[in-house]
């Protein structure tokens, strides 16, 4: 199995040192929240197998797949056939090179794909859309697909940057305050608070069935003194756990929903 839980984020650990030659992270905040958030769908998948909302493994879906690593860990947690897409095709040939495989009995694949556009006939398992809604020209049309191409009964975790976090809501004042103009990524970063994520869903056949989240607390400034030290792991472990828990996961930076579409 290629992942494994950690809140180090130590660059000496074989998985950390795997995801920081995949993703060439930039600043320590974007590698210590990507490292939380797949922690996060690795504790929700596991739960979900565990209570058997997930019981089907023959597909799964993950639309934006990025470098492929959710794919990879999808396919590890045992479904047979798994497609990675996203609009970047440079992402995607990363992903083929990292982790695509096919045999007779499992195939991991990657293709090049607009999440607007996609094609509703084939039916998934499980969909994972990580960070891609607010992206999009058309959200609705977005969430009109993952409902298409969820099969009956089936699960989808999807999650959005939420403004309602300190960390964001922080960004929105501190600019605000100082009259700057946020770039578009950051402008659609902050369009999502976790009640607008949730509304997404209100007239579909999907059904929120859980909700959850990640880092309360972690800004650059703190994440630079604190990283490194022994008081790190404690606290990046103890945040992941009160980020779980009711209220506080609506105040989180990234907010995580498991839906599960009504069986025909």
């Amino acid at each position: 199995m290629f992942y494994k839980l950690s809140f180090t984020c130590d660059d000496r650990e074989r998985v950390q040192r795997r995801l920081n030659s995949i993703y060439d992270y930039d600043d320590l905040g974007h590698k210590i929240s990507h490292r939380n958030r797949m922690n996060l769908f690795h504790v929700m998948m596991k739960r979900l197998i565990r209570e058997r909302t997930i019981a089907s493994f023959d597909s799964a879906l993950d639309i934006g797949c990025n470098s492929g690593v959710y794919s990879k860990m999808i396919s590890d947690l045992g479904f047979k056939h798994v497609l990675g897409v996203d609009i970047d095709a440079k992402e995607i040939k990363r992903a083929e090179e990292f982790f695509a495989f096919d045999t007779d009995r499992k195939s991991l694949e990657y293709r090049v794909m607009n999440a607007e556009k996609m094609d509703t006939k084939k039916k998934y398992d499980l969909i994972l859309c990580t960070e891609v809604i607010e992206h999009t020209k058309h959200p609705n049309r977005v969430v009109k697909n993952i409902e298409g191409m969820l099969a009956p009964g089936g699960g989808a975790i999807i999650t959005l940057p939420n403004l309602a976090s300190l960390p964001y809501m922080g960004i929105a004042v501190f600019n605000k305050v100082k009259g700057l103009k946020l770039d578009r990524e950051m402008e659609q970063h902050l369009a999502y608070p976790f009640y607008r994520s949730l509304k997404l869903f209100d007239r579909t056949s999907l059904n929120v069935i859980r909700t959850s989240g990640t880092n309360i607390l972690f800004d650059s400034i703190t994440l630079r003194r604190i990283y490194g030290t022994p008081l790190f792991p404690v606290l990046n472990r103890l945040t992941f756990q009160w980020g779980r828990r009711w209220p506080l996961k609506y105040f989180t930076q990234f907010f995580f929903m498991v839906l599960q579409k009504d069986r025909e």
